[in-house]
């Protein structure tokens, strides 16, 4: 046997946690981020975006950004499995992974895998690893109005890679349960396709999605519950609570450029969510319509080793049509009125303090209408494995 402490290079790329060769990886990851603002940021409640309805999470009430532990493990080259248990701020532990994976043998320059389980469904790495324990503390607002978030599901997905010379292609689809948001518990599979294009320091990847909601509940914006991963049961409409039926369509683009001469990296990325079908509530039925855009511009330059400095400016709007009795009742209702537009512009300077460790501080500010927040971070990143693989 031997065993080695390493760090980690993973962030949220849960293929990486599995051992190249047969034995185990274990690993743990930590964000921990002090934010301060003078006021509850714009994006705590995104109002104006038809997601769950609940308060959302303060975060500058709240220290922990995320924590894993993970274990992976490799039979051969061919079986692997990996697991991992994972905390956001006062949320309770949830699973987030839990998968079983067969590759096949046809060499680098193409093959396939097919895995099944809980997974994060692949978007390339711009749009699957944005989040948590990436370069920033706050979730992009572009993965807040497509996903409310992380997106995380049980299901199926093949994956297909293949080099032409200087270009690599990669092809994913997957089948989901599709209970999640913007699904529904009562809703039908969800059908997923990435698509990613690699030569040289760039990389582009597009994805699509289809889920069809039967009673997305979303909590009126007048409630005054906190914050939940769980929509409201639809099963019967109550006081307080909308419900969506119909078609929804999530979509995402990429562009990166990573160099490989100078320390730097420039990323663009756009999501769209449409809603098409039905909202109801004890107020009224009106047929919705609507379409929810995000984009964020990223770049990160290292001037010197162990220091980091990076930019992000993000934008997202919505536009919908609501048609039919009640529909004004029901805009009112789920804070669609006066609808604005919500940008953030932050910047970061990082510090390696350690092989495994990451300190860095940002600023930044959230505008939406007239109201305007700044806000400042302190946060510290923590990423380590351990290794133990059979000896021959």
């Amino acid at each position: 046997m031997a065993c080695t402490l390493a760090a980690s290079a993973w962030a949220h790329d849960e293929s990486r946690t599995v051992p190249e060769e047969p034995g185990w990886r274990l690993g743990a990851a930590l964000g921990l981020a002090d934010i301060h603002a003078g006021q509850a940021l714009p994006s705590q409640r995104m109002m104006g975006y038809l997601l769950r309805g609940d308060a959302g999470v303060d975060r500058r009430a709240s220290h922990l950004e995320h924590g894993v532990l993970e274990a992976g493990w490799r039979l051969n080259s061919q079986w692997s499995a990996y697991a991992a248990a994972g905390k956001h701020d006062s949320d309770p532990a949830h699973t987030e992974a839990a998968w079983l994976r067969y590759e096949s043998n046809s060499g680098d320059a193409q093959g396939y895998t097919l895995q099944a389980g809980r997974m994060r469904p692949q978007m390339g790495p711009v749009m699957t690893q944005a989040g948590h324990l990436d370069k920033f503390a706050l979730m992009p607002l572009a993965r807040r109005v497509a996903l409310d978030g992380d997106w995380i599901d049980d299901g199926l997905q093949l994956s297909a890679r293949r080099e032409w010379g200087d270009w690599t292609g990669h092809a994913d689809a997957g089948l989901w349960r599709g209970q999640k948001f913007p699904g529904s518990a009562s809703g039908s599979l969800a059908p997923s396709l990435h698509l990613g294009l690699a030569r040289g320091d760039w990389r582009g990847d597009v994805f699509a999605v289809t889920f069809a909601p039967d009673g997305r509940g979303a909590l009126a914006q007048s409630s005054t519950g906190g914050h939940t991963h769980n929509a409201p049961d639809c099963s019967t409409l109550t006081t307080g609570v909308l419900c969506f039926a119909g078609q929804t369509h999530v979509m995402g683009s990429s562009l990166q450029w990573q160099s490989h001469q100078w320390p730097v990296s420039v990323q663009g990325a756009w999501w769209l969510r449409q809603d098409d079908g039905r909202l109801r509530s004890v107020n009224g039925l009106a047929q919705h319509e609507a379409s929810y855009n995000g984009a964020w511009l990223q770049a990160l330059w290292q001037p010197i080793t162990q220091w980091e400095l990076g930019w992000r400016s993000e934008r997202t709007q919505a536009r919908m049509i609501l048609d039919g009795a009640g529909a004004s009742l029901l805009a009112q209702e789920a804070g669609l009125l006066g609808s604005a537009p919500l940008r953030r512009d932050t910047a970061m300077l990082g510090w390696q303090l350690h092989p495994q460790a990451t300190l860095s501080v940002e600023a930044g500010r959230e505008q939406q209408g007239s109201t305007q927040v700044n806000f400042t971070a302190l946060r510290l990143v923590w990423r380590g494995d351990v290794y133990w693989a059979n000896g021959h």
